[in-house]
């Protein structure tokens, strides 16, 4: 009988600079759906942009955990295209990014935007 030491871990490794960047963009991302849909002459304007662009982040955020956590589900063994080198780029590129993205924004904006309307 053989005996390892190896601990297995049931968390999902991230990169710290991917967590970062995915933040950062969902920080952006909600600055800028927050100044767009808070109307200009609303009471405490200032608590209430600050209070939707922390909110904001955090539902971009979580959209980009949803979106990866689909892509490690969905995403395909192997890529078969008809566009050459370049269809094979483009469904790498969509395959490591894409459904990170369209989470960050159905998070942010869309969470985002509603929260701002809510408040308003």
């Amino acid at each position: 009988m053989e005996v390892t030491s190896k601990q297995v871990s049931g968390s999902i490794k991230r990169s710290r600079i991917g967590t970062v960047f995915w933040t950062a963009a969902a920080l952006f991302v909600s600055l800028i759906t927050t100044a767009v849909y808070l109307p200009p002459h609303v009471n405490h304007m200032g608590v209430k942009f600050v209070f939707a662009w922390v909110i904001g982040t955090f539902l971009g955020i979580a959209g980009v955990r949803i979106g990866d956590a689909l892509r490690r589900a969905m995403k395909p063994d192997f890529i078969i295209t008809s566009g050459g080198f370049q269809g094979v780029l483009g469904a790498r590129i969509f395959w490591s990014i894409g459904p990170q993205f369209f989470g960050l924004l159905i998070g942010a904006v869309v969470g985002g935007s509603t929260l701002v309307g809510w408040m308003a």
